[in-house]
């Protein structure tokens, strides 16, 4: 069986930690994609942004979300969160976010106020982890993920609105 494709959703400010993730992921024989940070949509209509993480989305199994202090407000790691929710079990992606050091909370003590609002909605349905212990649960971490995407006894939800992609750089200041 292939290993599942990872698709990293991650702010700008978070990038020196998406890095050091993409190397753990390429040494345990994982593909992994992420939007490039200085993708630039300047002129780009919503819907046309949309369909573009869409499409770069589409082949991947597994969304890892790197969760920073800021996260919880960037519209497109939103939009990236949402999608990957989407579609019947089997269809939608299986998810993990990874807390990092930078919050100043824990998995064990989530400040629910800058974690983003579709992964508490769906808390029962992600997979959790610290970045700090990220190396050597990663496998556990997306056979967990994966296991969850596929299991019809685990609902997810959408009650929260989508918010509104910016029409500029992919990850803004």
């Amino acid at each position: 069986m292939p290993k599942p494709k990872i698709f990293i959703s991650y702010h700008r400010a978070d990038n020196k930690y998406k890095d050091t993730i993409v190397q753990i992921l390429k040494k345990y024989g994982y593909r992994c994609f992420s939007i490039n940070e200085n993708k630039n949509f300047n002129g780009w209509k919503h819907q046309h942004i949309a369909d573009y993480i869409c499409s770069e989305m589409e082949n991947c199994d597994i969304l890892l979300c790197i969760v920073g202090k800021d996260t919880y407000s960037r519209p497109h790691v939103d939009f990236e969160i949402h999608t990957a929710l989407k579609g019947d079990v089997g269809e939608r992606k299986g998810i993990i976010a990874v807390m990092l050091e930078t919050r100043y909370d824990s998995k064990n003590n989530i400040n629910y106020n800058t974690f983003p609002t579709k992964l508490k909605d769906n808390f029962d349905y992600i997979v959790l982890e610290q970045y700090a212990s990220i190396a050597t649960r990663i496998e556990k971490a997306i056979e967990r993920a994966n296991k969850n995407r596929n299991d019809i006894r685990i609902q997810t939800t959408h009650k929260n609105r989508v918010m509104e992609l910016r029409t500029d750089k992919y990850y803004d200041n």
